[in-house]
């Protein structure tokens, strides 16, 4: 997947399936410490490619993510070796694999976020799923309505709060976010 070797992610697009496949190595982050973060970055600027899978390493347990659609979350552990090149090439595309695109280029590298800089080598106090209220108002007047997998919050002892999710199929990061009556919040710890 991405043309990352060996990843395999777990997909979930509820509270409960990502409580019910994740929720004992989410709960395992409690106490342990973010001691590095790895994104897909291009090459030629160093920008990071949000539509990419992100590793947050937490002492050697790897939590690997990424966001698509509206509500579906990609979670995996330890799963991506950073040391393999990417290879982005479509193989069902015979030009795409002529002569690639410097300008595309990927590489797994810091993705110099001021929003994990400022939660580097704290521990995480508390972990949740993260629910958002979405609606639609339609012509005929009638709005649908439901809540929507969002992604993950982590609590660390420094006081600072890290939102991960999604916003139409690219990881989003915040920090200290002020509580909202839009998003609800499973706690795990």
């Amino acid at each position: 997947m991405f043309g990352i070797a060996g990843y395999r992610p777990v997909v979930t697009d509820t509270v409960g399936a990502t409580l019910s496949t994740h929720g004992p190595n989410l709960r395992a982050l409690l106490g342990r410490r973010l001691d590095s973060v790895l994104g897909l970055c291009f090459t030629v600027d160093g920008q990071w490619c949000s539509t990419y899978p992100l590793i947050l390493d937490f002492g050697g347990t790897r939590l690997e993510l990424v966001f698509d659609g509206f509500d579906q979350l990609y979670l995996s552990w330890n799963t991506i070796d950073s040391g393999v090149p990417i290879d982005t090439a479509d193989p069902a595309d015979p030009a795409d694999s002529a002569d690639p695109d410097p300008d595309l280029a990927l590489a797994w590298a810091d993705p110099g976020r001021p929003e994990l800089d400022a939660v580097l080598g704290a521990a995480v106090q508390q972990v949740a799923v993260l629910e958002n209220d979405f609606h639609l108002d339609r012509v005929d007047g009638q709005r649908a309505q439901a809540w929507l997998l969002a992604g993950l919050e982590l609590v660390f002892d420094n006081g600072r709060k890290l939102q991960l999710y999604n916003v139409f199929s690219e990881t989003t990061l915040e920090l200290d976010t002020p509580e909202s009556e839009r998003r609800r919040r499973e706690i795990l710890g």
